[in-house]
């Protein structure tokens, strides 16, 4: 959601109708132990930080929730560039590797890296960033995954020694459409002049907007 501002039940139920697979708006101020990826067929199990949360079951639409860091002046952040940042890129590097050592010693829940893209525009930031990186990339019994990749585990948990044939994580996709180098531009109108919008998809009809996404959907559009 839009700084994380949550829609209650009906941002819910429009997932639940779209067939959405998770969710991650959520934050959680309790992270020991962090909370794992959860389902939402139960009322949320935590304290809702930003109202309004959902409070009825919404079976099947997963939440991987924003489980707060420390960050080096022991504050809590739920985005990892909210946090008060070191000056510098060892500083940056041993704030990230402390929060992910708290998942990783305790229960192993998924360990989020949630940033907006302007973060890494701080030299210092990046490279401090890349050093973590490099870091969990060499330890044998960590993966990076996308979100969805993390809810796929979840539904069927798989161990190390078979988990190289766990299909979610082999990123085989041969069916997959080749990368878009050259999106098409579309001219729509919207309220009161032409909106552009760029797209590796066919233009839609009308400009999507809240109420109307100008895509026909299987579930809401009853096809």
């Amino acid at each position: 959601a839009p700084f994380l501002a949550i829609g209650g039940n009906n941002m819910f139920s429009m997932l639940y109708d779209a067939n959405f697979t998770y969710d991650s708006s959520m934050p959680i101020y309790e992270n020991k132990p962090p909370s794992f990826p959860y389902t939402l067929d139960h009322r949320i199990f935590h304290e809702c930080m930003i109202p309004p949360c959902p409070n009825k079951a919404f079976p099947g639409v997963w939440e991987i929730p924003l489980v707060m860091w420390n960050d080096h002046k022991d504050g809590r952040c739920s985005m990892a560039d909210a946090c008060s940042n070191p000056p510098d890129a060892v500083g940056v590097y041993l704030m990230i590797m402390k929060n992910f050592q708290r998942h990783f010693q305790t229960n192993r829940a998924p360990f989020g890296l949630f940033y907006h893209p302007a973060w890494f525009t701080t030299p210092h930031h990046k490279e401090g960033f890349e050093l973590f990186l490099d870091t969990v990339t060499e330890m044998e019994d960590v993966w990076l995954v996308t979100s969805w990749q993390a809810v796929q585990w979840m539904r069927d948990p798989t161990p190390l020694d078979k988990i190289r044939q766990f299909k979610p994580f082999q990123c085989d996709y041969k069916s997959r459409p080749p990368r878009c180098d050259n999106p098409k531009v579309c001219n729509l109108w919207h309220k009161s002049g032409v909106r552009y919008m760029r797209t590796c998809q066919q233009c839609p009809s009308i400009y999507p907007w809240t109420g109307r996404t100008g895509v026909a959907n299987s579930l809401v559009d009853n096809l």
